[in-house]
């Protein structure tokens, strides 16, 4: 959950940023909410909810974002921030109430969209999720397309559907070779489908970013076995057995 709230919360931080924005619209725009003024009080507590989310004073956040609605019932980006406190307080269905509000009010904005998406994957509707995210994608001005794609390859495996998966976490590695979900869930996948060379590049790669964990500790001892590697099959075994150990 924090390793969302986090992305949440940047998400935020880029909405809030363009809430001044007064330009003609377009199509597409990198943020597509309200053109709330930014020092009008919706805005103000709207930023002091997200401080206080970003604190976990959930109560305080709440009396916060709840005042910004009472000032503007319409906003998206407050009733995006009061779902992920809902979702932090595990009140679901409030959670969901205000992320189909906020979706509702701004139905083009790429950060709400986005947020909604996550929402979605997090509760095991997969397809539903990836919906959304594809939305999100199909806003050339969002910022950040990668972490995007491999919230949809994330989703797709969750659903069994790696084929897919695999594509959108190739896309999130070429705009970002370093980005340790999506190799992650590429040694499965390409172990899954009898690629042991290219399974071994992957965990080679993840290897230099980060421990590796018993699921692919696992596929590693595997994939070395499979390959004659007895070696460095043994090694993978050794870790393994430590890290259970543990």
């Amino acid at each position: 959950m924090k390793r969302y709230r986090w992305i949440w919360l940047m998400c935020v931080l880029c909405v809030l940023a363009g809430c001044a924005q007064t330009s003609q619209p377009r199509r597409y725009q990198e943020s597509d909410s309200q053109q709330e003024p930014e020092n009008s009080p919706a805005m103000l507590n709207v930023k002091m909810g997200v401080a206080y989310l970003e604190r976990e004073d959930y109560r305080t956040a709440l009396e916060k974002l709840k005042r910004a609605l009472a000032h503007n019932p319409k906003l998206a980006i407050a009733h995006s921030a009061i779902a992920l406190v809902y979702t932090s307080m595990n009140a679901q269905k409030d959670a969901e109430r205000h992320y189909e509000l906020s979706v509702k009010y701004a139905p083009n904005d790429p950060n709400i969209l986005n947020n909604y998406g996550t929402y979605l994957c997090q509760n095991g509707q997969y397809l539903e999720a990836v919906g959304y995210y594809k939305k999100t994608l199909a806003n050339p001005f969002y910022r950040t397309p990668e972490t995007v794609h491999e919230n949809i390859g994330v989703c797709l495996m969750k659903a069994d559907q790696q084929a897919e998966a695999e594509y959108h976490f190739r896309k999130a590695l070429e705009a970002n070779p370093n980005m340790i979900i999506s190799i992650y869930n590429m040694v499965i996948v390409s172990a899954g489908k009898g690629e042991s060379m290219r399974a071994r590049a992957f965990i080679q790669r993840l290897e230099s970013l980060t421990e590796l964990d018993e699921k692919v500790l696992k596929v590693a001892y595997e994939v070395e076995k499979k390959m004659g590697n007895d070696r460095l099959a043994n090694e993978y075994l050794v870790q393994l057995r430590k890290l259970k150990k543990s």
